[in-house]
């Protein structure tokens, strides 16, 4: 083979080796939910332990741990009643709420996606934490939250950002489900405050390169 032919053969070669990566958008990754089980729940476990993608203890009743806020987002639902045959229907904007309000019977309510990313505790299984940064391992989660559980997560990440030039992610927050009572009536709702914790760099830096 004549050392053009040769050469030629390597660079093709070296294309093929180097695949094209992936376009990835935030919509393209998946995270799992993070609930909180009830008095009433189907979901298995002891009232107020907080359940990742329906199947696996994060955070124990009572207990507190420190997560890192990576993105949260304010919409309208539309407040179909529990129970109801009818889904409701879903505003990002102002404009897509009017246009849910014109001619729905229920009116609207504010909601939030809350993403929030969980150290992982000594003596935890690691593949329940499966992204690596710096030297630790982290799982991420989401929360939905409405009503008081919004008013406890949402709004407090809301007013930290109106009077902070720093982004969430710069600091750590303290999460927990919090018992609330009413009345006869008592349920959890996930609760979130803000520390004096700096975020490791390492943390801050994935938070900004995933979200960007």
């Amino acid at each position: 083979m004549s050392k053009a032919k040769l050469a030629t053969v390597k660079e093709e070669l070296a294309e093929v080796s180097d695949p094209p990566k992936l376009a990835i958008t935030a919509s393209d990754i998946e995270i799992p939910r993070l609930n909180i089980i009830q008095s009433s729940s189907e979901i298995a476990g002891d009232a107020g332990s907080v359940v990742l993608d329906r199947t696996t203890t994060i955070l124990e009743p009572d207990k507190e741990c420190q997560v890192i806020p990576v993105n949260a987002l304010k919409g309208w639902r539309e407040n179909v009643p529990f129970g109801s045959p009818e889904m409701p229907r879903i505003a990002w904007n102002e404009e897509e709420k009017k246009e849910i309000e014109s001619d729905s019977e229920f009116g609207t309510i504010e909601f939030a996606e809350i993403i929030l990313l969980f150290p992982m505790p000594k003596g935890a299984d690691e593949e329940l934490y499966p992204y690596p940064i710096g030297e630790d391992q982290y799982a991420l989660g989401k929360l939905n939250v409405a009503k008081d559980a919004f008013r406890c997560t949402y709004k407090r990440l809301a007013t930290f950002s109106a009077f902070n030039d720093d982004p969430l992610c710069s600091r750590a927050w303290n999460f927990k489900a919090e018992l609330l009572t009413r009345g006869r009536h008592s349920w959890y709702v996930p609760s979130l405050t803000v520390s004096k914790d700096k975020s490791p760099e390492d943390v801050t830096s994935f938070v900004t390169r995933i979200t960007s």
